[in-house]
């Protein structure tokens, strides 16, 4: 049952990515697509956090594991495109994100270089929401402080992989540097 669970967790961030950019086309003034976007993002981001924790306590493999950070980038990218249909972001900053993004993933190609692409346009809702939708960006702070609390081992293994497979290595001193601070062993993966 949890794999299944899992499973429809991690797809249900497929729909969610092409409802942001419905969102944002229907979007009648800026303060509701930068809202609806947030809020619709900390809906999938808990469900992202709820399908590995699922998965992970499951006795059986989930058949869309594979699929989980796909997801999440096509999520990121749906509220980048529904920013941008809202009038949020100008057309020409977003291709031109996407095209250097996509050129230097292809030179550099790992899920630390997509992630580091990402970090940017995985923030930008909720720093638009700080001007345009305040209430929607205190739920988003509330959410990530709940969410650091409840998944604190969860968060740094992610950061720590990310740091490990870096590309050419240049982040991988601070992994270390951390892991001595936190008395903590070498992690050989994330999932």
């Amino acid at each position: 049952m949890g794999a299944w669970l899992a499973d429809f967790c991690t797809l249900g961030r497929l729909g969610l990515a092409l409802l942001l950019v419905i969102i944002g086309m229907e979007a009648r003034e800026p303060a509701q697509a930068v809202r609806r976007i947030a809020l619709g993002l900390l809906v999938g981001w808990t469900a992202d956090i709820l399908d590995g924790a699922l998965a992970r306590r499951s006795s059986c493999p989930t058949r869309l594991s594979r699929w989980d950070f796909p997801l999440d980038m096509a999520m990121v990218a749906g509220s980048v495109v529904g920013l941008t249909m809202a009038g949020l972001l100008p057309l020409g900053l977003t291709v031109g994100y996407f095209a250097l993004g996509s050129l230097v993933l292809l030179r550099y190609p790992s899920k630390a270089t997509a992630m580091a692409i990402a970090c940017p346009a995985v923030f930008a809702p909720f720093v638009l929401a700080s001007r345009w939708a305040p209430d929607a960006f205190h739920w988003a702070v509330f959410w990530a402080v709940a969410m650091l609390v409840w998944q604190w081992r969860r968060f740094e293994e992610v950061v720590l992989e990310f740091v490990d497979t870096f590309p050419g290595g240049t982040l991988k001193p601070l992994g270390t540097i951390w892991r001595r601070w936190r008395s903590l062993r070498q992690l050989t993966s994330a999932t």
